[in-house]
C-alpha cells in the first residue's frame, strides 16, 4: 500500500489555491472573440469578421451556426424543397421565417432551428442510419456579412465531411464544395466565408479553452426582438453554477446547481445606466465554473467598458483542484481549499461500495482516516478544525484505485 501511495503522490501537481487573480479581456467593441482558459488566461483572439457559417464536425450533432454578430442573417425557404434550388424566388423574403442561433446550446445553430421532434432531424437535413449520412432536404437563403444574398443547399454530412452548394440568387457564382473533417478533429467547428469561398480555422483546440468573450445575438424580452450583446459563453463540457443575490465573499459552491447552458454567465451581469452612460455591474453575483479538467473557479465580473473597447474585467479564484490518477481514474475535489473549519470532499468513479479516506501530513503521518460507502458521484464533509495550519495530502482508496489531492489548512 505504501509503495502505491508513493507512486501516486509523485504524480501530484501543486496547485496555487485561494489566490484571487484579476484579469481583463478586450473584445474591441465586439469585433473580436477572445477564447479564455481559466488556468492559462487568453488562448486566442479571433476577428468576428470574414466568415459567415460555422460547421460543427460531429456527425451526430450536425450543427451549423451563423455569424449573427457579424451581420449574417438566414431565412428558411418556405415554398418547396431542394428541387427548387435553381428557380426559387426571394421577392417575399421579408416574410420568410428568419432563423437564429441558440444562445443556450452550442449544438443548436440557426441552420438547426427548424428541426422537428424527430431525433434524426437536424433542421437542414435528416440523418439516414442506413448510409450513416445526414441528407440535406432544405434550401436556406443567407445574407452574408458583406450584405450579399446567397442561396445554399447543404447536401450531406458524412463521417468524411460536408458537401454543400451555393450561389447568388440568379444562379451566378455557383460553388459546390466538399470540406473534409479530418483537419479539424480537435476543434468544434470550421468556419467558412460564402463571399470569398474561404475556409477559416479561427478557434483554438477545444480542450484549451473554457469560455469565449464575444458579441452574439440574444432575444431581449422587453424589446421582443434580437439584439447584439457582448458577454461570456462557456465551452461545451464546462458547467456553471450561478450564485445570484448572494454575497460573493460567502457564496459556496455546494449551495447552487450545475447548469450546462452556454450563457449562464452570458451578458446580464451588467446593465446600462442611462444616467451615467456607463455600465453597472450586478452586485452579489458570482459564478462557480467547473473547467475542462474539473477544477472549480469562482468568477466575479467587476467592470465592463462599452463602445470601441468592449473590455470585460473580472476576478477568478481556484477554489478546488481535481487530481486524476490516470491509471485508476478516481477524481477527487476539495471545497473550500484552503480550509479552516471543515472541508467537503468531492469524488467520482468509485465502483466499490466500500472506500476509505486518509489525510496525511507531509511527513506521511496519518492525521485523519475514515471508511465510508458510496459509488458514482459523492461528497463527504469532514471537520478539520483540529488540524494545524499547513499542507496535507488526501488519499481516497477504493479497491486499490486511488485518487489524490492536496489540502491546505489555514
Amino acid at each position: 500500500m505504501k509503495k502505491i501511495l508513493l507512486s501516486v503522490i509523485s504524480l501530484w501537481t501543486v496547485c496555487s489555491l485561494n489566490a484571487q487573480v484579476s484579469d481583463v479581456v478586450s473584445t474591441s467593441g465586439g469585433a473580436n472573440s477572445v477564447y479564455y482558459s481559466l488556468e492559462n488566461g487568453i488562448v486566442k483572439t479571433s476577428a468576428n469578421t470574414g466568415w459567415d457559417l460555422a460547421f460543427n464536425i460531429d456527425l451526430f450533432v450536425a450543427n451549423i451556426r451563423i455569424n449573427g454578430s457579424g451581420g449574417v442573417e438566414v431565412y428558411a425557404y418556405p415554398d418547396g424543397d431542394t428541387s427548387d434550388f435553381m428557380t426559387l424566388d426571394t421577392a417575399n423574403l421579408d416574410n420568410w421565417p428568419r432563423l437564429y442561433n441558440s444562445v443556450e446550446n452550442w449544438d443548436k445553430g440557426a441552420f438547426n432551428a427548424n428541426a422537428t421532434s424527430n431525433v434524426f432531424d437536424f433542421g437542414w437535413g435528416v440523418y439516414n442510419p442506413g448510409v450513416n449520412t445526414v441528407v440535406g432536404d432544405s434550401i436556406l437563403v443567407v445574407k452574408t456579412s458583406l450584405g450579399d444574398l446567397k442561396k445554399i443547399w447543404v447536401k450531406s454530412l458524412t463521417s468524411g465531411g460536408y458537401t454543400f452548394k451555393y450561389s447568388n440568387i440568379d444562379n451566378s457564382d455557383m460553388v459546390e464544395k466538399f470540406v473534409a473533417l479530418s483537419g479539424y478533429s480537435n476543434k468544434n467547428y470550421f468556419y467558412y466565408s460564402l463571399d470569398n469561398d474561404v475556409i477559416l480555422d479561427r478557434e483554438p483546440p477545444k480542450a484549451d479553452w473554457d469560455f469565449v468573450a464575444t458579441k452574439y445575438e440574444e432575444f431581449q424580452t422587453f424589446q421582443q426582438a434580437y439584439y447584439g450583446v457582448t458577454g461570456v459563453l462557456t465551452s461545451k463540457e464546462v458547467s456553471t453554477r450561478e450564485a445570484r443575490n448572494t454575497d460573493v465573499t460567502t457564496a459556496e459552491w455546494p449551495d447552487f446547481t450545475d447548469e450546462l447552458a452556454m450563457n449562464v454567465m452570458g451578458a446580464d451581469w451588467k446593465s446600462f445606466n442611462m444616467s451615467t452612460f456607463s455600465y453597472d455591474i450586478e452586485e452579489d453575483l458570482s459564478y462557480f465554473v467547473t473547467d475542462k479538467v474539473g477544477d472549480i473557479w469562482q468568477v466575479i465580473f467587476t467592470d465592463y467598458v462599452g463602445g470601441a473597447s468592449g473590455d470585460i474585467s473580472f476576478t477568478k479564484e481556484k477554489i478546488s483542484a481535481v487530481s486524476i490518477d490516470e491509471a485508476n481514474g478516481i477524481k477527487v475535489g476539495l471545497y473550500p481549499n484552503p480550509a479552516k473549519d471543515q472541508v467537503t470532499f468531492l469524488y467520482d468513479n468509485l465502483t466499490a461500495i466500500n472506500a476509505s479516506i486518509t489525510i496525511q501530513d507531509l511527513q506521511g503521518k496519518v492525521v485523519y482516516s475514515n471508511d465510508f460507502k458510496g459509488e458514482g458521484f459523492n461528497q463527504l464533509t469532514v471537520d478539520v478544525s483540529f488540524l494545524d495550519a499547513g499542507i496535507y495530502n488526501v488519499v481516497i482508496n477504493s479497491e486499490n484505485r486511488i485518487g489524490t489531492q492536496r489540502l491546505v489548512i489555514q
